[in-house]
């Protein structure tokens, strides 16, 4: 039997595992207080997740790219040394300590000071392969940022050519992109700001138009409306059920927005068989909070005006 190693694979691994050490030092400048939840290692491919409540910005992926390519740039040696454990501990390197560890351990140390912001101690057990000297990774790039669960988001990152890769993905993209919108590449930005501020002219025509349309089928409904059966008519009520109407497919904080808009100054009910409703109170007659409690239902915002969502309100106000 002939054992073999693969060398392309092995420098491939060798080069994204020696960038996970740095870009875990460089989260650990970012937030002091992560912590590495999981990684992923392959050819010149890294997943790396860590505890974050948020999502980091595009300027916090950048200072990321930019101190990691920094060190890989700056030759930096990457040394490996077999110690006892309490060695490694009073060194101050990382260790994940739910994991257990031999009393020989092996720490990777990838440490330099310089004067600038570039200086680096990273310092972790493990016994993985690595590159001799940083500038074996070539260079780094992170390619996205998710949430895989709560607290915890993923990194993940290219090294070696596969940035170069990313680098034609990306600009392919782009010419794809000035295609279809029928510009030049270093046009693109002025473009899409140009069709933007046409879509927002077009919601805002959409909005009126809307608003438009529910006034138009509210003042329909208001001309039919009826009292339900045992109510006092000495409030001038004006009560609809919008479910069944030509206002059904709305939405019901649209609806109400017009309604008191339109009618500032009646008394109106305005509700679905979704138990969506609204009370508002235009002429200062009395209290849509008490005239609520009278009907045995919770919801009081103001003496003029009350919105809820309330199962009660089927057999209340039908």
């Amino acid at each position: 039997m002939k054992l073999t190693i693969d060398a392309t694979r092995r420098q491939a691994l060798m080069r994204a595992h020696t960038a996970t050490h740095l870009l875990h030092y460089a989260l650990d400048k970012l937030l002091w207080w992560t912590k590495q939840a999981w990684s992923l290692v392959e050819m010149d491919y890294v997943r790396f997740d860590f505890s974050c409540k948020d999502p980091l910005s595009p300027q916090d992926i950048q200072g990321l790219e930019y101190s990691v390519n920094s060190w890989i740039k700056s030759w930096v040696a990457v040394i490996t040394q077999e110690m006892s454990f309490d060695e490694a501990k009073n060194a101050w390197a990382k260790a994940f300590f739910e994991d257990k560890y031999w009393d020989t351990v092996r720490m990777v140390s990838i440490t330099w000071e310089i004067v600038d912001d570039l200086d680096i101690k990273s310092i972790e057990l493990c016994w993985w392969t690595h590159v001799i000297n940083t500038q074996d990774i070539g260079s780094f790039k992170i390619i996205d940022h998710s949430s895989v669960a709560s607290w915890v988001r993923r990194l993940t990152a290219v090294t070696w050519t596969k940035v170069a890769e990313e680098a034609q993905l990306y600009e392919q993209r782009l010419l794809d992109l000035a295609s279809r919108l029928d510009c030049q590449p270093k046009q693109l930005e002025t473009k899409i700001e140009k069709i933007l501020k046409e879509i927002k002219h077009l919601e805002s025509d959409h909005e009126q138009l809307q608003g438009k349309l529910i006034c138009t089928h509210l003042e329909e409904l208001h001309q039919h409306c009826e009292l339900p059966q045992g109510w006092s008519s000495r409030w001038k009520w004006c009560i609809i059920n919008v479910t069944w109407t030509s206002l059904e497919h709305h939405n019901f904080k649209d609806i109400i927005n017009n309604a008191k808009s339109k009618w500032s100054d009646r008394n109106w009910i305005i509700y679905s068989l979704e138990w969506n409703f609204a009370i508002y109170v235009g002429t200062g007659d009395f209290s849509a909070k008490e005239f609520l409690k009278e009907k045995w239902l919770k919801w009081g915002w103001s003496d003029q005006f009350v919105q809820g969502k309330d199962p009660a309100i089927i057999w209340i106000f039908s």
